[in-house]
């Protein structure tokens, strides 16, 4: 496998848990080195990020991990996604949903 076809690869699996966050793929540089795949994913709205740990091993071994991965990822809805299911105006504040959700 190319680079290239990693890359296209690792997009895929992006676009099919909605383009949340960001995937790193560590390749192992030395014989017998694993590799790593990982999900970083911004939580709540302080802007940290969280990394998420898809899967070691072998490159075919990590891209089954992330296969599986997406399968189960259920993406989180965005304030303002939240704000426009309660039917509250696009520019309210997290409290506001929260207040509005009780």
């Amino acid at each position: 496998m190319t680079i290239d076809e990693l890359r296209a690869q690792l997009r895929q699996v992006h676009a099919a848990i909605g383009g949340e966050g960001r995937f790193s793929f560590t390749v192992g540089m030395e014989p017998g080195e694993p590799c790593y795949v990982t999900h970083w994913v911004r939580t709540g709205t302080t802007g940290f990020e969280d990394c998420r740990s898809v899967g070691m091993g072998t490159v075919p071994e990590c891209l089954a991990a992330l296969e599986r991965y997406a399968l189960g990822y259920q993406r989180q809805p965005t304030e303002a996604e939240i704000g426009r299911m309660l039917g509250l105006d696009a520019g309210c504040k997290a409290e506001s949903l929260k207040f509005a959700a009780e």
